[in-house]
């Protein structure tokens, strides 16, 4: 694989604030960390949308690196989001560089659903994808106790798995329709 991100890397927070019309047709907005490496701006910009219009925003913590050495502004976009997705890599880099104590991946869920949030209008959800082990969705209720629950995985056969890339990408979309 080789990625280009070529255009991508160039996107101006000016061509948000030209197309807002956009958001306002969306019932649902989504972004992943990726984005801020192009433009933080737009993307602070963007989340600051959906929490002032009362539209869900789902964020993807997206790479271990991300979090890693873009910890402040992950965080800060994690504030606005209303849906959370990681991998079991991604939530372990997350405890790891946030210092939270954590004797399982249920507990970083717990955390991330936790997480200090914009528009309290809905809770947030923290959905943790660990490979062929279940997933974990983590919903926090201000005043109420977590819940976390498990959803098996239908295990595929070798033959059956082409190409992982993507995979995430792909069950964020299942999951959100």
């Amino acid at each position: 694989m080789c990625a280009n991100l070529a255009a991508c890397l160039k996107y101006p927070t000016e061509h948000l604030k030209q197309n807002m019309a956009v958001l306002e047709k969306a019932q649902f907005l989504y972004t992943s960390a990726f984005f801020i490496t192009s433009n933080f701006e737009a993307l602070q910009l963007y989340a600051q949308y959906a929490a002032d219009h009362n539209k869900p925003l789902g964020f993807n913590l997206s790479a271990t690196f991300l979090i890693k050495f873009n910890t402040e502004q992950v965080n800060k976009i994690l504030e606005y989001a209303d849906y959370v997705f990681c991998n079991e890599d991604e939530a372990k880099e997350f405890a790891v560089t946030n210092n939270i104590p954590h004797d399982n991946l249920k507990d970083v869920a717990v955390a991330l659903s936790k997480w200090t949030k914009v528009n309290a209008a809905r809770p947030r959800v923290a959905v943790v994808t660990q490979g062929k082990e279940p997933v974990l969705v983590a919903i926090h209720k201000d005043g109420e106790e977590n819940v976390v629950t498990e959803y098996p995985v239908t295990l595929l056969s070798k033959e059956q798995i082409v190409d992982t890339n993507g995979a995430g990408d792909s069950f964020v979309g299942g999951f959100l329709s």
